[in-house]
């Protein structure tokens, strides 16, 4: 009787199984398109025994697909993938298993599994015990048997694969249960861990060793744990003493090699989140530097690295230029590296099939290592960034731009006519300039970025119009459209004129070019290369270059397949300027075409109106065909066609494709990326680098926890402050300082403007007088700037380092006298505004004059200034109404149109007895909050509203540079003096009358005046520096009772509405403001989308009825007063709020280590000067120590002397110590006023030292008997020392 064993599989197919057997091709078909059918749950092989009388089918052993994925995988290679693709899904799934074979067996599914177990004589023998993985793997007898679960209890006899790894898993179980350890011993073989607690320490202990000589697993040996009972602290949210940073590192890892860029506060963040310790700045960022060094290679190995790749790097792709710069140390073959530049072979050879353009710049990098990369960009065929060449550079020097621009001559293109466009670093003019550089005229040609220039425009000058007028007229490609615009520029402002003709106005101007820059603007190309590199900058030099090489290598392969696949399709030009093309043949139809010379190809054209009859069209130009000139200057500078040059080859019936320069075509293009990139060899293949060593630049080292990273400006938890991401100050501490806001206030329009006394006798009585009185009030623009920066949204409140503070109804009421109780300010959008106009001022604007609802206030000031000496009391009327509309575009409402007025408060204004009944404090309040909000968004660069109020209440609420007010001439009839100036009125003006600016001055020995110097005295501020009180009572006395009548408002937490704005007023956050104590606040929701609203696109909405939900809370705002517990004593350091404070605020504005110009402000001045006389004092001391002095006088003398040496270094006064020789104070800080001439604004810095320095006079002649005596040399007499120190054994002694 014979036998057969036959493998066969089974899979499930429309209710039943197909059996096929493992032997032909047909069941591998089968098998794979199991596998590649998604829908196929599992599949069963099994064995069957076939013999001549019977078969039985052994118990089947089901499994996965992805079980035998491997094994099909072997077998798919000998499917013809003609027939079958194993994409089978429904119905084809199963016809193509129909014609595999005939022969398939065909068992029903439901009967299967009964034969089968039919089959064995008792049930026992189909269970099968499930198998022991232990047991399988103890063979294995050099793998762990015990495994530790993460977070658990240890145990004896519980492997680690390393050293490392069981102090990551000692540290993560310390760590996550408030505990603390200690290494109590640690030897290549053996390591001890012990409880660290301190003072007393309970019993843990862990030991573990190293068995196995050939192996670096360790297994614990002894473990004494968990830890006592009593073994338990606080949980306090500091940093925890065994959060390292090499196991910080390790947790961070996959962040980091996710996101190179990953941010140092994330790092904090996430140890906050996994841990409930929050570690400081400096252990983060140095946490991220060693994952990033273990990712990539150690940061300092990357330097000696670099050489040893880059002739790696040439030797697989020959042709790439490489060159040093480099400083050797001594006599050895160790140099200092300080340059390097690289050109690939693909973009050197590539470069000669684009335009003859460069555009270059610089941006910094980040890491561990302060360098700069440099960059060059030229365009392509499809006008997009082709990659010139490469540089890393120690700065942007003169020096460095120098040598980059001539490897890029010697080595990579030897072009003439090369057009060069960059911003105007002092760096590169210089190198383009240089003589026999290869860069000067007629071999190149340089032009400036139109957009960097304008930034320039608009920071030298201040005005957006005339940076705007000036980026207009550079854009301007006929010269008579540039002469107009270049004279209206000189009329807005002559000094900007003046300042971009000097430039060169063919260095900026289209029309003037000559057509070198192929009409490109500006630098944006080098720069948005070096925004793909962004994150790229965060690695070692080493990792960079090799980024650098892949991205290049994958850019190249993606831009040659589209030239490839476009030059297959048949097409001529690159895809966008075929769509340029297409444009201009499209305009060039609507053209009229007269010939004036068939022969020498000189033609005119006129344009006409196109299809959609937007353009003016009536235009004469005139088309030189065989110059390949048109009047509109386009064909010249782009180098193809414009639409005049398509109209006169539609008329000839020429082919404009012959007017298209070559550098454009889809030839040239894929020319451009032929040149192919190859594969690194790996680094054992490598040939042999005998050049010197390079090492790292340790001045370019940024250290340790330095002030630069070691300064968090917060805030730490950001669960208040949501919008940072967005916030300007994010903007100035990442550098991107855009100075002092433009503040718009239309005062000057009331310049000429005559205000009638009838009118102002009418408005006496209203609280529209008090607002009459202040104006003419000056701003002081960078303290204002300052404010904003640190306004928050997010709160309604200015972030001060002492705590939050803000405007609120109180001050609006006390210092500008406006009521607080009243109706709501608003009203409807939709209104013939026109006749409105002429109903209630008697008179009709001009189209021009009235757009929508914003009537320009100069058709006001023209219309209504003065009164005519026999007008009615109608007219007497209408001039009060211009007027309080002028008050409201000038003072209490003005927005940032320039010259507008909302119309819509006119209905407010109709019955004039009835204008004290709205709430116009709170309307004024909402307004300034919006301002604000909106303002203090990194995006913007002006700010509107009722800055007035913002100015009074900054001079009443913060002493810093506060004027002083002057007294009055003739004081009224009061006891004592009289406090609120010269020009106040008793009981007749509100508060803020007195800070006019005819009668006030500036405190004596005040300094600040730039914006700079107000954000470090905000940074610095004390919380003396806020007067947190409320407004005295006594002052109310000397003020009329409007403007404290309402009181019983001035806490209230309530929308505040006007119009389209509604803000929240939040006085539970300010309480110290109201005499009250400050105690942690609720959460604020100050609803982000209502600072989006705006009356743009809502020209007919009725404000009342859209905002009625707000409405009626304000009408119930009795109910929602905030009532304090009155507390007038000052709040101290570690006050409950100010500990919640710190940590949610946002601490710093000014990054002062990315600005080491800006001195410190007079305290920290007069402290620095201190701290560098006793530096040098115990400098002296120390020197003139006779040898039997006892040492620890000499350690502590030391210790004293490196204390103040740190400090001077971290507040920026490191140059007091360069010198000590100097024989007084006051040649120091001559030296030093002498060091500060780079031309920086350093006026407050200088009146403060010179102030300092008279300090300092009159401390030496107090002080002088009892300093050491200096001789010619500048040491001190060591005769004098040593009797100091005899009367000091003497005393000892004694």
């Amino acid at each position: 009787m014979s036998s057969q064993l036959n493998v066969k599989m089974k899979f499930p197919s429309s209710g039943c199984f197909k059996v096929v057997p493992l032997n032909c091709e047909g069941s591998f078909k089968a098998l794979w398109a199991s596998v590649r059918h998604s829908n196929a749950p599992s599949m069963d092989i099994f064995v069957e025994v076939s013999t001549s009388q019977i078969v039985t089918p052994t118990p089947t052993i089901p499994l996965r697909l992805d079980d035998v994925a491997q094994f099909v995988s072997l077998q798919a290679n000998d499917i013809n993938e003609g027939e079958f693709d194993g994409n089978l899904e429904g119905d084809e799934f199963d016809e193509e298993f129909a014609t595999l074979d005939e022969n398939l067996i065909v068992i029903e599914e439901d009967g299967d599994d009964d034969l089968v177990f039919a089959s064995a004589p008792i049930v026992e023998f189909n269970k099968v015990d499930p198998l022991d993985e232990d047991e399988l793997n103890s063979w294995k007898t050099w793998e762990s048997m015990v495994r530790y679960e993460k977070g658990k209890e240890f145990a004896v006899g519980q492997v680690f694969t390393n050293k490392a790894s069981i102090s990551d898993e000692v540290t993560f179980y310390s760590v996550q249960a408030n505990q603390f350890f200690k290494v109590a011993e640690s030897k290549p073989d053996t390591v001890t861990y012990k409880c660290g607690r301190s003072p007393s320490p309970c019993n843990w202990r862990l030991r573990a060793t190293r068995k196995d000589p050939y192996s670096q697993a360790f297994t614990i040996v002894t473990y004494k744990g968990p830890h006592d009972s009593s073994c338990v602290g606080d949980m306090v949210p500091r940093d925890h003493f065994n959060l390292k940073r090499a196991f910080i590192s390790h947790l961070i890892r996959n962040y980091v090699e996710g996101d190179w860029g990953y941010k140092v506060m994330s790092v904090v963040e996430v140890i906050l989140d996994k841990f409930g310790y929050k570690i400081s700045y400096a252990k983060a960022w140095n946490a991220k530097q060693r994952a990033i060094g273990d990712i990539f290679g150690d940061w300092d190995a990357s330097y000696e690295m670099l050489p040893r790749f880059m002739q790696g790097l040439k030797e697989s792709n020959p042709g790439t230029v490489v060159q040093w710069s480099t400083t050797p140390i001594g006599n050895s073959n160790v140099h200092t590296f300080k340059r390097v530049f690289w050109a690939f072979k693909p973009c050197i050879e590539g470069f000669e099939h684009c335009r003859p353009v460069l555009t270059i710049d610089g941006t910094h990098l980040y890491g561990k290592f302060k360098g700069t990369i440099l960059t060059a960009m030229s365009i392509d065929a499809n006008n997009q960034i082709f990659p010139v060449a490469f540089a890393i550079v120690e700065s942007e020097n003169n020096e460095s731009w120098s040598w980059f621009m001539a490897c890029i001559r010697l080595f990579v293109t030897k072009r003439s006519g090369l057009c060069v466009i960059s911003d105007r670093h002092a760096g590169i003019m210089n190198a383009m300039s240089e003589v026999g550089s290869g860069w000067e005229e007629p071999h190149a040609f340089h032009r400036i970025c139109i957009r960097h220039l304008a930034s320039n425009v608009n920071t030298r000058y201040k005005n957006v119009k005339v940076k705007n007028m000036f980026g207009s007229t550079a854009m301007q490609f006929q010269e008579k459209k540039f002469d107009i615009g270049f004279a209206r520029l000189g009329e807005m402002d002559r000094d900007a004129q003046h300042y971009v003709a000097d430039v060169g106005i063919e260095k900026w101007s289209i029309c003037h070019d000559g057509g070198h820059r192929y009409g490109i603007l500006t630098t944006n190309l080098a720069e948005a290369f070096n925004n793909v590199l962004k994150g790229a900058r965060f690695l070692p030099i080493t990792a960079l270059v090799q980024c650098i090489f892949f991205r290049v290598n994958a850019y190249f392969v993606e831009r040659r397949e589209e030239a490839r696949k476009r030059l297959l399709q048949g097409q001529h030009y690159s895809s966008k300027i075929t769509h340029l093309l297409e444009e201009n043949c499209k305009k060039g139809a609507y053209h009229k075409v007269v010939s004036f010379d068939h022969v020498g190809g000189l033609y005119q054209v006129t344009t006409r109106r196109g299809s959609r009859n937007v353009s003016r069209g009536s235009h004469l130009h005139t088309v030189d065909l065989s110059k390949r000139t048109c009047t509109c200057n386009k064909f010249q500078t782009y180098k193809y066609p414009c639409s005049h040059v398509y109209a006169v080859c539609k008329k000839m019936k020429l082919n404009a494709s012959q007017f298209v320069e070559i550098s454009y075509t889809t030839g040239e293009h894929l020319a451009s990326y032929a040149s192919k990139f190859h594969p690194l060899k790996d680094e054992a293949y490598w040939g042999h680098y005998n050049g010197p060593r390079i090492v790292c630049d340790e001045g370019k080292r940024r250290g340790k926890g330095s002030m630069e990273y070691r300064l968090q400006p917060g805030p730490v938890n950001p669960e208040v402050l949501t919008q940072q991401e967005t916030h300007r100050s994010k903007a100035i501490w990442d550098g991107d300082d855009k100075g002092s806001l433009r503040c718009r206030s239309h005062l000057a329009m009331h310049k000429g403007f005559l205000v009638s006394d009838r009118v102002v006798d009418f408005i006496r009585e209203s609280q529209f007088y008090f607002i009459h009185r202040v104006v003419g009030l000056k701003f002081n623009v960078d303290f204002i700037t300052a404010l904003v920066e640190r306004w928050r949204p997010e709160t309604h409140t200015f972030h001060l380092t002492v705590g939050e503070a803000t405007v609120t109804l109180q001050d609006v009421q006390v210092l500008l006298g406006l009521r607080i109780r009243g109706d709501v300010v608003t009203g409807t959008s939709a209104c013939n505004w026109r006749a409105l106009i002429y109903e209630l001022l008697g008179r009709t604007p001009e189209e021009e004059d009235l757009k929508g609802a914003s009537l320009r206030i100069g058709w006001l000031t023209e219309h209504f200034s003065g009164l005519p000496e026999q007008a009615n009391e109608q007219v007497l009327h209408q001039y009060v109404r211009a007027y309080l509309l002028i008050l409201m575009a000038t003072v209490m409402f003005p927005d940032k149109s320039g010259n507008d007025i909302q119309v819509v408060y006119l209905p407010l204004l109709r019955d004039l007895d009835a204008i004290d009944d709205f709430s116009w404090g709170s309307a004024v309040l909402a307004t300034l909050y919006r301002n604000l909000c909106r303002s203090s968004n990194m995006k913007a660069r002006d700010i509107g509203g009722p800055l007035i109020l913002l100015q009074l209440w900054a001079w009443e609420r913060i002493t810093i540079a506060r004027p002083i007010v002057t007294g009055p001439e003739n004081p009224p009839l009061i006891q004592g003096p009289y406090p609120l100036g010269s020009q106040h009125q008793l009981r007749v003006d509100s508060l803020g009358r007195r800070w006019l600016s005819v009668h006030r001055r500036r405190p004596q020995g005040t300094t600040i005046t730039t914006l700079l110097g107000y954000r470090d005295a905000l940074d610095n501020m004390r919380p003396d520096q806020f007067v947190w009180q409320p407004y005295p009572q006594a002052i109310f006395s000397f003020l009329p009772e409007a403007c404290y009548n309402d009181l019983g408002e001035w806490c209230v937490v309530s929308p505040m509405i006007c119009f389209d704005i509604v803000e929240w007023h939040l006085p539970n956050r300010v309480a110290r403001q109201f005499g009250w104590k400050q105690n942690i606040p609720e959460p604020a929701d100050t609803e982000p989308k209502l600072h989006k609203m705006d009356k743009r696109g809502a020209h007919s909405r009725n404000w009342a009825e859209y905002h009625s939900a707000y409405l009626a809370m304000w009408f119930r705002r009795y109910q929602f007063r905030f009532i304090g517990v009155e507390d007038n004593s000052d709040m101290g350091y570690n006050d409950p709020y100010m500990v919640w404070y710190r940590d949610r605020t946002r601490r710093f504005i000014s990054p002062t280590f990315q600005q080491a110009y800006q001195a410190p402000l007079g305290a920290t001045a007069y402290l620095a000067h201190g701290f560098a006389e006793v530096h040098r004092t115990c400098n002296t001391e120390i020197q003139a120590m006779p040898q039997e002095v006892p040492p620890h006088y000499r350690n502590i003398m030391s210790n004293i002397r490196d204390n103040t040496s740190q400090s001077l270094e971290h507040v920026g006064y490191s140059h007091l110590l360069q010198q000590f020789h100097q024989p007084t104070q006051e040649t120091q800080v001559e030296e030093q006023h002498e060091e500060r001439g780079d031309g920086s604004t350093m006026q407050e810095s200088t009146a403060e030292d010179d102030e300092t320095l008279q300090v300092f006079r009159r401390r030496s002649r107090r002080t002088n008997t009892s300093m050491s005596p200096i001789n010619e040399q500048g040491t001190p007499e060591p005769s004098k020392a040593k009797k100091i120190w005899s009367r000091l054994r003497g005393k000892k002694k004694t």
